[in-house]
């Protein structure tokens, strides 16, 4: 799936939203544990939009594909996950706002997806979490140079692998995350 691609179903719907929120929720809710029927799928998106769930049934297949996509890209054995954002040849500022709506996306559909507030997160997961808050409250830049370039791509980095550490840490059964290998 490509970033465009859902862009333009987004379009020709005629519905507000970024690619990469969509994503980001899907992928939230994904680590939380929770599956989606289609009709859970159109749901959750009206909700996030706030849209009627008729204006979102317009995408069509679009909304299943991507949430398989992003299923077998989290759940997979690889490490292939990456958020769903615009290629590198689009303004870095642009870039930047579709991060911030990912990570926002992301702490949507994970709280969305049905992880109490009282569950106890080991501190990674939880400083995790705190950063991908503060990364869906990025700014814009005033002037763009190499090393904000450099800055963006670590961010994104920062953002796949502490989803990837999220997912493992939360589908672990519960009797077994206390448990150390040695």
């Amino acid at each position: 799936m490509d970033f465009n691609d859902i862009a333009d179903g987004f379009v020709l719907a005629n519905l507000p939203g970024s690619p990469s929120e969509l994503h980001g929720m899907l992928c939230g809710r994904i680590c939380g544990g929770q599956g989606a029927e289609d009709d859970q799928l159109i749901t959750l998106l009206a909700e996030m939009l706030d849209e009627a769930p008729e204006r979102v049934e317009d995408l069509g297949d679009m909304l299943p594909q991507l949430y398989a996509y992003s299923r077998e890209q989290i759940c997979g054995d690889g490490f292939q996950f990456q958020p769903l954002l615009p290629d590198d040849d689009i303004e870095l500022n642009q870039r930047l706002e579709a991060l911030g709506d990912w990570c926002q996306g992301f702490l949507f559909g994970l709280g969305n997806s049905g992880l109490a507030g009282e569950t106890d997160l080991a501190g990674d997961i939880a400083d995790a979490l705190r950063d991908l808050a503060a990364i869906s409250q990025i700014g814009m830049l005033e002037e763009e140079d190499e090393e904000d370039e450099v800055s963006y791509t670590e961010l994104v980095e920062y953002v796949r692998v502490a989803v990837l550490l999220v997912h493992a840490e939360l589908s672990v059964p519960r009797g077994e995350q206390s448990r150390t290998l040695h």
